[in-house]
């Protein structure tokens, strides 16, 4: 058609040329139809132009027959052409309409320029607007009415979630999802539709989806990758297109880094000697749990790894390790930094690292080994030796065992003070013992106490004698010095060499009796000690070695598992540990049996050559890596680790009930009685936890209906308790405020985490304690000092702030609180009249068990109560019964979860209290290399509030005067 029209005005063209130029006209018309025009093109701009003008005509099929010849038509045709030669264009086609319209259009380009001069934004929306093509959004009419009905949405999620496929019927039509996920969406047009779409973004500008339109129903699929919004789009069979005015939500739910937390013995635990450490690890991550890694590092070497579990896309991941960083080959004053990461599935964003807080161990400088501090203690002992012996011989006027007497006393008086001399020098040197001890650590705290007892009895002696051989001049002793022994409290003073008037040979004589008998006893048990810490150091190294093989069982497993390369290095660096704990422990042995620390019955000791052949085919099986090998001759070496450490214990602990008979007799008496106590405890507890669970099953039962709905309002008023939480600003951190407030921070995520477990009963609890925590925080806002001024304003408007905030919060944590007391039914409505009456007998049956725990707790007093190592046992079972009436409280209000978390922990109390008096060691040498333990981070479900307690008791400062004493007391904890 196009090319027509443009035909049809050069016909017109030539007709009107053809009537101005007469018979030539007819001539040009006739040499375009008679074919291709041959002439030379460098005729005149009329020829030129003529021929342009005709150009079209010549797409005509030619009319020309064959007969004529091509040369005369080419003859013809370069006559016409030189017959227009002299003719002038411009006369024949008139320009004055072309100039019009191009004055014209300057004119309109002068106006548009001046315009845009004086309005440029109105002008350029105008020329935006003239040459923009409009989109499908902008050219659809905008309707304030529904255009869709209900929008149905089916989401498939990625993979790495491990959601299954979700439908939800009767949407609006927000999409709110992780990205990634594939949604859906279906609806229904309210008008008839030839032609749908969904337009993305706020302006249709990210884009249109085609919607399938079949049987009255609209579909449409899209991957959430972005949030924006989108529009339903609908072209009607006859008419303008319509869109929605209002968009529905897309919205990318963040896939968050798991959160993990971190258990130690301290944050800061400083050790003596390197010993395996309990770390506790819990992960969480809204999807799925991949690799979760205990990393440490010592002082600036490069970062190490130890796998502690592959969640395999669980969501909560959680245990606890022992780690020995002795393996590391630490030296004295070496820190080691360690935390615990842990990572997400995500394969659509990237997989993300969630880290804990950093733990720190530091190995103290100048620490001994037991073999030092046994050659130290075997020093005192023959020192103390050679006084009893020199004091046999007294009055002999020698002077002590051979030493000469000094020249300016002779007699009794001279060989007395001799003696007392080399006496005291070694008391001293005992004062010394346990006051590095008490810096260092490593003797423990019954070995300790048995020691410190011993100077001050000795202690005692040498001051009542010191009396009796005052004189005025100094006597120079045979260590030319006094050192303080303040173990004991002794302190002498000089002493001199002249008699006074109260020096007597008789009370000498008198004195020396009751101090040969101290002497004798303390030199027996010194040597008793001694013996039991060398017996007690090579069962410890049993422990270790059966520990050891348990950590390599484990690697082993999750090797055959996995077949990670990193797990198998970490195989080979523990078996050779191993080996190496064997040599050291075969060496201790020969040592033992060459000294003469224990009698003769007692180094009766296994043969540690084939362990150390059994040991060493471990290590050659894992360099061939055949599972099924390592694992036959793991379970071998297994057997004869368990035998040697049986015989070990063997020896030392009859050692103990042979040297210690006493002691022996009393705490096995009172181990039965725990024993007992604590069966019975476990026992009650049993039948409350069956209880419990009847009634939980109540509750989850009436409740189940309204459960999922009212969990997702109270979850959202959580995070907004959170986000005002995390808004107050408290000043200085170590201010009361600032923990009152980090209280309520702790108890509002264990208020998430309580709801995601469905576990009602605690949170309630647990939004009680909140609000109690931000009750004293508004009380002690106004004495804190760290508020004086914040972000420029004054400190009043800070502290307003402060209270404003701290008020929605207390607010919102009552009304969580109010909202879960009043879904929950009272306790005693969950169970029938024979569960109540049942409830009813066990607070009786643990009444009377409270009572006999309180007896045994008097009895332990009395007769334990000077016993080192021990002296606790009393205040551990008053704790026991405390715990037992509280148990018995709640039993009687029907709360039987309550009830049954306090029998477990009494019940964990008394084991405890059991296990120290079992494996209690006065040589301290039992608990040299056993793990450093976590505080409180028993086995038993404990009610929170309990622990709140105590973490809030350990925070709590002490009087001045007794802040070491508490700082030893915890950090004895943690030896």
């Amino acid at each position: 058609m196009h090319s027509l029209r443009k035909h049809q005005v050069a016909r017109r063209l030539v007709a009107r040329l053809r009537a101005r130029l007469g018979t030539l006209g007819g001539d040009i018309v006739s040499a375009v139809e008679l074919g291709e025009s041959t002439a030379t093109t460098t005729g005149t701009a009329t020829a030129t132009a003529t021929a342009r003008a005709t150009t079209a005509i010549s797409t005509v099929p030619n009319p020309c027959p064959p007969s004529i010849s091509p040369a005369l038509v080419r003859a013809f045709q370069a006559r016409v052409v030189a017959d227009l030669q002299p003719l002038d264009a411009s006369q024949l086609i008139p320009m004055g309409p072309a100039k019009q319209g191009a004055w014209t259009l300057l004119a309109a380009a002068g106006l548009l320029a001046g315009a845009a001069r004086l309005a440029p934004d109105a002008v350029g929306r105008g020329l935006a607007t003239l040459l923009h093509r409009p989109s499908r959004f902008e050219g659809a009419a905008v309707s304030s009415k529904p255009i869709v009905g209900d929008v149905r949405l089916t989401y498939e999620y990625p993979a790495y979630t491990g959601l299954g496929r979700r439908v939800v019927e009767d949407s609006t039509g927000d999409i709110v999802a992780v990205k990634g996920t594939r949604v859906e969406v279906e609806t229904t047009p309210l008008r008839t539709s030839r032609q749908a779409m969904l337009l993305l973004g706020d302006s249709g500008e990210r884009g249109e989806l085609v919607a399938r339109v079949k049987k009255g129903r609209i579909a449409a699929q899209l991957t959430l990758n972005e949030s924006g919004i989108y529009r339903f789009w609908l072209q009607p069979l006859i008419g303008r297109a319509v869109r929605e005015e209002r968009g529905h939500r897309l919205e990318v739910e963040l896939d968050q880094p798991p959160r993990v937390e971190i258990r130690g013995p301290a944050d800061r635990l400083e050790l003596a000697t390197p010993r395996p450490i309990e770390v506790g690890f819990s992960a969480e991550d809204d999807y799925g749990l991949g690799a979760v890694e205990l990393v440490f590092q010592v002082d600036d070497a490069p970062e190490e790894r130890l796998l502690l579990k592959d969640a395999h896309g669980a969501r909560q991941a959680q245990g606890r390790t022992v780690w020995d960083p002795a393996r590391l080959g630490l030296s004295s004053g070496a820190r080691v930094a360690y935390h615990v990461e842990a990572r997400d599935r995500d394969d659509v964003s990237g997989a993300k690292t969630g880290v804990s807080r950093t733990l720190y161990v530091i190995i103290a400088r100048g620490q001994e080994t037991i073999d030092g501090r046994l050659d130290r203690q075997r020093e005192v002992l023959e020192g103390l030796t050679g006084d009893l012996a020199d004091r046999l011989e007294l009055p002999a006027g020698t002077g002590a065992r051979g030493r000469p007497t000094p020249a300016l006393e002779t007699g009794p008086r001279a060989s007395y003070l001799a003696v007392h001399e080399a006496e005291e020098s070694h008391v001293a040197l005992l004062g010394r013992l346990v006051d590095d001890d008490r810096r260092e650590g490593g003797l423990g705290k019954s070995l300790r106490a048995a020691l410190v007892a011993m100077a001050d009895r000795l202690g005692k002696l040498l001051r009542q004698e010191r009396e009796v051989l005052g004189a005025s001049a100094p006597f120079p002793g045979p260590r030319g010095s006094r050192a303080r022994v303040s173990a004991g409290g002794f302190s002498p003073g000089p002493l001199v060499g002249r008699a006074g008037p109260s020096f007597s040979v008789s009370r000498l004589e008198s004195l020396r009796e009751g101090h040969i008998l101290e002497l004798e006893k303390d030199v027996l048990l010194l040597d008793d000690l001694i013996g039991r810490q060398r017996l007690e150091d090579l069962a410890s190294v049993g422990r270790e070695l059966t520990e050891a093989h348990h950590r390599l069982e484990d690697l082993l497993s999750r090797y055959a598992a996995t077949k990670d390369e990193a797990l198998r290095r970490q195989l080979e660096r523990e078996v050779r540990d191993l080996r190496a704990r064997i040599g050291e422990l075969a060496q201790k042995m020969a040592a033992l049996k060459s000294r003469n620390d224990v009698p003769d019955e007692w180094r009766n000791l296994p043969d540690t050559k084939e362990l150390a052949e059994r040991a060493k085919k471990l290590d050659e099986l894992l360099a061939e890596g055949d599972p099924s090998e390592i694992s036959r001759a793991l379970d071998e070496l297994g057997k004869d680790l368990h035998s040697l450490r049986r015989m070990l214990d063997e020896n030392a602990e009859g050692f103990g009930a042979e040297r210690f008979p006493q002691e022996n007799r009393v705490v096995s008496d009172l181990m039965k009685k725990i024993g007992d106590l604590e069966g019975d405890e476990r026992s009650l507890a049993g039948e409350t936890h069956a209880l419990s669970e009847k009634q939980e099953a109540e509750i989850e039962k009436r409740v189940r209906g309204q459960m999922a709905e009212w969990l997702r309002k109270e979850n959202e008023k959580v995070d907004r308790l959170r986000q005002r939480l995390g808004q107050i600003k408290t000043g200085d951190p170590e201010n009361a405020l600032s923990e009152e407030v980090e209280r309520a921070r702790e108890s509002t995520r264990q208020l998430k985490r309580l709801f995601a477990e469905r576990d009602l009963a605690e949170a309630k609890d647990e939004a009680d304690r909140a609000a109690a925590s931000l009750d004293r925080a508004t009380e002690r806002l106004d004495q804190s000092g760290g508020l004086r001024r914040k972000q420029g304003k004054p400190g009043e408007a800070a502290r307003a702030d402060a209270t404003a905030d701290l008020g929605e919060a207390r607010a919102l944590t009552k009304e969580i609180g109010d909202d879960v007391r009043a879904l929950l039914p009272k306790p005693e409505e969950t169970l029938s009249p024979e569960e109540r009456e049942r409830a009813q007998t066990q607070a009786s049956r643990q009444g009377e068990i409270g009572d006999r725990t309180t007896d045994t707790g008097k009895e332990a007093g009395k007769r334990l109560g000077k016993l080192p190592g021990l002296e606790n046992a009393e205040e551990d079972l008053r704790g026991a019964a405390e715990q037992m009436r509280q148990a018995a409280e709640h039993l009687r209000k029907s709360e039987a979860k309550q009830a049954g978390a306090a029998e477990r922990n009494a019940a964990e109390r008394l084991a405890k209290l059991r296990d120290a008096m079992q494996e209690r060691s006065m040589g301290g040498t039992r608990n040299q290399r056993d793990p450093v333990r976590i505080p409180g981070a028993d086995e038993s479900s404990a009610p929170r509030a309990w622990r709140q307690e105590l973490l809030d008791a350990m925070k709590e400062k002490a009087p001045e005067h007794f802040r070491d004493d508490v700082r030893r007391y915890y950090e004895e904890l943690v030896r």
